[in-house]
């Protein structure tokens, strides 16, 4: 079964051509192209050290890829396509919304085959490939270009051998196109065919959603259209080396007049006139979009560099989910995911999780996003289409605490209390806080109750091999808690404090335990028409820093976590060993691994709480993630090296969990409603000594450096110096 949940343009000027060049992109602003350039394995001369730094902090070497070949892509929030790793010169399917070719496919052999790749590099938005077949050697690097649907690729043939060498070139080009008005979970399956007509040294496929040219400069190519294949023979000198290109444009969702039929194709020649220039605007656009995210939100250092790394790597998700797209609802528009085009549509179950840094790095787009969730029904359904805004699936228990989380640490690390008052779909966001706190509840005038989800709480963990977790759900009810809470201060920071919410948080959590807290098993139950149950799953420990819990609660729970039960070498299990629901194959939630967001989340529970060799240990279990994936998906085994391979959600916004978890947890960074700032680091025992630099939250500007004994926090100019356990407060900024 594929989970609901888990189951590109030129908009803007390609500044990197003057001219006639620069004129065209900006005249056809609504054609997407794509360019081919096959390149060397080390970077181009010419490139620069910074450029250099950065874009290797964030690449990945193909010996340690565990991805495979369909979910290896890249992206540059216009267009992304697969990248065919085991040879050299392959790419399939493009993904530029609203215009996709799904089965889209450009393979180039010599000497009738496919040349092996030796070895590769993944960058965002770029892979580099070379391998090596009959004396010589290929070289390749496919990029996508800055700001446009748009890409290069340059071939580099180099003659190892001292005889003169005679090399067949063939494409094989196939692939159909269509404009895709709807992106919601799996890959679009755009593939209307768009039969091919050569035109001197391009082929232009055309359709009535579109057109997609190749072109190339390699010479004499003949296009035979039975076979799909494209044909030449080049010359190359003992010893010599030669550069080619190979360029892919698609455009237009109706077929333009007939004299305009030839625009793509002189965009091709456009991106090919300059190739070396476009290759290194790519590399400096990526470089200045790393740049930007650091001067947003902190650098971290560790003497530990996994676990840098590991920080590192889950704020890129940041940069692999953000789309540029004019068609989209949202500028930017963050999806879900978008790797190879899976899983574009926004679901507030993912949204929802980087509550507290999401509004640090793009407070518009929080904003923004929090007000489209509330456009819709989030009592029915559960995402928003990017193209349309429009509600989509059914609805997930989860949704009336994310969008609590959402508003709230919004507020709190902005400061922007106008916003309560803004008015979306007739309701303040206030009010709407207040519903969504108070769903399932009979009133402020009735007893608190435990909500019964009912059937459709099935869809909060869709378990696959028929065990039930619906009802009366102790990790829905318990999150209520903190939901009411929440929003009490939000009101007490509007000035219109509803001071029964904190009243029914206390009635909510005697019910909690006296109802569904089993001492002898140190769990709790859940409850279907009168009927108790255990389900031993992970998503509990989100419960374990809210005062829903007691003392003897918490540690019962802890107790728990052990290598018998939720633990394994590589991770938590969704669901413990001993549950009789747990399912390998079922990996976010039904045992065989985790969803991806949680360990770190559950890590920033546990050094919140004070648990801090659970949370260590929890957290080491889990920094293979950035060593071994270039870009982290929906989930991931807890028992071997590994990632779930049936969702096309690949790279998903909520792996930006771990970068929160270090801030929020680790460094114990907590905003009060006040603007007050409370700083209480968690040294990890695995990593002595460590460094947040630059954290930019309520109009302050906060350096802290720890140690296992001491700390010292700098915040706007001033220095405060402290014990580890002896927490620093930062009053408010006026």
């Amino acid at each position: 079964m594929v989970r609901k949940r888990r189951k590109r343009f030129l908009g803007e000027s390609n500044t990197a051509f003057a001219g006639d060049g620069f004129w065209l992109l900006n005249k056809v602003g609504q054609n997407i192209i794509f360019v081919c350039s096959l390149a060397l394995i080390m970077w181009l001369p010419g490139r620069s050290t910074a450029q250099s730094a950065i874009l290797e902090k964030f690449s990945l070497d193909g010996s340690r890829n565990i991805l495979e070949e369909d979910d290896f892509g890249i992206i540059n929030g216009h267009i992304t396509t697969r990248i065919n790793y085991t040879d050299v010169a392959t790419i399939s399917g493009l993904y530029a919304p609203p215009y996709a070719s799904s089965d889209f496919l450009m393979e180039i052999r010599f000497f009738g085959e496919k040349v092996p790749t030796q070895q590769y590099k993944w960058y965002p938005m770029e892979v580099k490939r070379s391998g090596e077949l009959h004396g010589v050697r290929f070289t390749t690097s496919t990029v996508l270009a800055a700001g446009m649907r748009a890409g290069l690729m340059e071939i580099t043939l180099e003659n190892k051998t001292k005889e003169n060498k005679t090399i067949p070139i063939q494409f094989n080009v196939k692939g159909g196109l269509d404009y895709v008005p709807h992106w919601d979970f799996a890959r679009p399956e755009a593939t209307k065919p768009a039969p091919a007509i050569e035109v001197g040294n391009s082929l232009v496929k055309i359709n009535s959603a579109g057109v997609v040219a190749v072109r190339t400069d390699i010479p004499g190519l003949r296009w035979f259209d039975l076979a799909y294949h494209w044909d030449t023979r080049i010359d190359l000198a003992a010893g010599a080396t030669r550069t080619y290109y190979v360029a892919v444009a698609i455009g237009y969702r109706k077929l333009p007049p007939e004299s305009d039929l030839k625009q793509p194709t002189e965009l091709v020649k456009a991106m090919i006139a300059d190739p070396k220039k476009i290759i290194n605007d790519a590399r400096q656009d990526y470089t200045e979009q790393l740049e930007d995210l650091y001067t947003k939100l902190p650098k971290f250092t560790a003497g530990n560099k996994r676990l840098e790394a590991y920080y590192d790597k889950s704020l890129l998700h940041f940069l692999i989910t953000k789309w540029k797209v004019p068609e989209f609802v949202l500028q930017p528009y963050y999806g879900t995911g978008a790797v190879i085009g899976g899983c574009v549509a926004n679901y507030l179950w993912d949204f929802g999780i980087p509550n507290e840094l999401f509004p640090l790095y793009d407070p518009k787009s929080s904003k923004e996003h929090i007000k489209q969730f509330l456009k819709i029904d989030i009592t029915q359904h559960f995402l928003f289409d990017p193209m349309t805004g429009n509600a989509n699936g059914p609805w997930y228990p989860v949704n009336q605490d994310k969008i609590i989380e959402l508003i709230y640490y919004y507020v709190l690390h902005t400061g922007d209390a106008a916003f309560l008052s803004e008015k979306v779909d007739g309701m303040t966001v206030l009010d709407h806080a207040v519903k969504n706190a108070m769903f399932g509840d009979d009133g402020p005038d009735k007893p608190v109750t435990l909500v019964d989800y009912g059937i459709e709480g099935e869809h909060h963990l869709e378990l696959r091999r028929g065990y039930p977790y619906h009802g009366i759900m102790p990790d829905l009810n318990g999150r209520r808690y903190l939901s009411y809470i929440r929003v009490y201060e939000l009101t007490q920071l509007a000035g219109k404090p509803l001071s029964y919410l904190p009243g029914r948080a206390e009635g909510l959590k005697k019910l909690l335990k006296d109802r569904l807290w089993s001492a002898k098993d140190k769990w709790f139950y859940f409850d279907i028409d009168g009927k108790k149950d255990l389900r031993w799953t992970n998503i509990m420990y989100m419960l374990i820093n809210s005062p829903v819990l007691d003392k003897e609660q918490k540690e019962g729970m802890i107790s728990h976590l052990n290598e018998e039960e939720f633990l394994s070498d590589y991770g938590i299990h969704s669901i413990s060993k001993i549950d009789q629901a747990y399912d390998q194959v079922d990996i976010d939630h039904g045992g065989g691994g985790s969803y991806v967001a949680f360990p770190s989340m559950i890590s920033q529970q546990l050094y919140n709480e004070g648990y801090q060799k659970a949370a260590d240990d929890l957290l080491q279990r889990h920094l293979w993630l950035a060593e071994r994936l270039p870009y982290w998906g929906d989930s991931h085994p807890a028992n071997f090296i590994g990632y779930r391979f049936d969702t096309p959600l690949q790279s998903t916004f909520d792996a930006t969990a771990g970068a929160q978890s270090v801030i929020f947890g680790i460094f114990g960074v907590k905003v009060k409603a006040n603007g007050e700032i409370t700083i209480n680091p968690h040294t990890p025992s695995f990593s002595p000594d460590i460094s947040l630099k630059g954290l930019k939250i309520r109009g302050n500007v906060i350096d802290i450096t720890a140690n296992l004994n001491d700390f010292t926090v700098t915040a706007n100019n001033k220095t405060y110096r402290s014990k580890i356990g002896k927490p620093v407060v930062i009053a408010a900024v006026d």
